[in-house]
Parts: C-alpha cells; sequence; structure tokens
C-alpha cells in the first residue's frame, strides 16, 4: 500500500473523531472568548443571516442526498448526485462554512479549512476508489460526465428522482437535521440577546 493511501485510509477512518475534537476545541475557544465573539454578532447581523442560509442549504443538500443514496446497492447518478459526485461532502461544507461565518473566529476558520481542503478530500478519494472498484463501468461513464466537487453539466430529468423518507432515516441524516436546528437555535438566541 502507498503511503498516501495509509494517509487517506487513517484519515478517512478517523474523521469523525478529528472533526469532533476540532469542533470541541473551536466551542472552548469561543466560550472562553464569549464576550468579544457576542460582541461581533450583535454588532454583525449580515453574518447571522449569512450563517443561517449557509447552514440551511447544506443540511438541505445533505438530507436531499440521504434520501437518495443507497450504499452498496448500486451506483447512485440521480438527485444531487447528478450534480456532483460527492453532495454529502457539499452539504458539510456549506454547514462548516455557515458555522464558521456565525462564530467569526480564526481557529475555526483554519479547522473548517483542514476539513474541506484535507480530511474532506482524503475521504472522498478513497470512498470514490471503493466505487470504482465496485462499478467499475458505471464508474467510468459518471465519472467523465458528473464533476468530484463541481457541476459539469445538469440533467433536469436525473435531477427529478424520488427522495425517500426510509432512505434518509436509514442513513441516519437525522442526526445532521437535529444538530442543524440546534445551531438555527443558537445562533437565533443570540441574535436575539
Amino acid at each position: 500500500m502507498k503511503k498516501n493511501d495509509k494517509i487517506a485510509e487513517f484519515l478517512a477512518k478517523k474523521r469523525l473523531l478529528f472533526t469532533r475534537i476540532l469542533c470541541i476545541a473551536v466551542t472552548l475557544e469561543f466560550v472562553i472568548n464569549y464576550k468579544v465573539r457576542i460582541q461581533h454578532l450583535l454588532t454583525n447581523p449580515s453574518g447571522i443571516i449569512i450563517s443561517i442560509i449557509l447552514i440551511a442549504l447544506g443540511a438541505f443538500i445533505r438530507s436531499w442526498s440521504a434520501g437518495i443514496i443507497q450504499k452498496g446497492n448500486r451506483l447512485v447518478q440521480e438527485g444531487p448526485y447528478c450534480l456532483n459526485r460527492n453532495p454529502l461532502y457539499t452539504g458539510s461544507a456549506l454547514i462548516l462554512i455557515g458555522f464558521v461565518f456565525f462564530l467569526n473566529d480564526i481557529w475555526a476558520w483554519i479547522v473548517a479549512i483542514l476539513l474541506i481542503l484535507v480530511i474532506f478530500p482524503f475521504t472522498i478519494s478513497r470512498e470514490e476508489k471503493g466505487l470504482r472498484n465496485k462499478f467499475p463501468e458505471e464508474w467510468i461513464n459518471y465519472s467523465k460526465t458528473t464533476g468530484r466537487y463541481f457541476p459539469r453539466k445538469i440533467s433536469w430529468e436525473k435531477m427529478k428522482y424520488p427522495w425517500s423518507f426510509h432512505l434518509w432515516l436509514k442513513n441516519r441524516e437525522y442526526q445532521t437535521f437535529f444538530l442543524f436546528l440546534l445551531l438555527l437555535i443558537i445562533i437565533i438566541i443570540v441574535g436575539l440577546v
């Protein structure tokens, strides 16, 4: 196994642990500097609005994706998966950026950049390698027509794929949805204080 593959494997396996540790560290820093952060939020309502929009959009994209993906059964190319090959990560990135706008903290930006530009790409690469091995013929066409991060072309027909509440539950996306609600409540309460 190549060194890059070992690093990718390690980061992919430990991504949730890294994410939790980094989020706890940023939260502690926010609590320690609470007064400065709250003062910024009170004088910057546009930051709160941007945060809400980005977090809501990210949660929507993740929920849409989780209600369509059929992990391990087939290579899903419909719904948000016709826009880019990794809409769950797109949604996560938007939620992270929204949360960072809310916190307005250099450490939060560093954490978000590490996750989005280091950990996500390694994990995506690993997951795509697995899909390429499991669905070799379908993968060739899919990867040619659909961008990893950004759309190459939009197929309105493929976007109309039916969403499934059962798949949404099975894929445990309710966890992100409740996190979204919690973040939204916190942002609104802080905005009203």
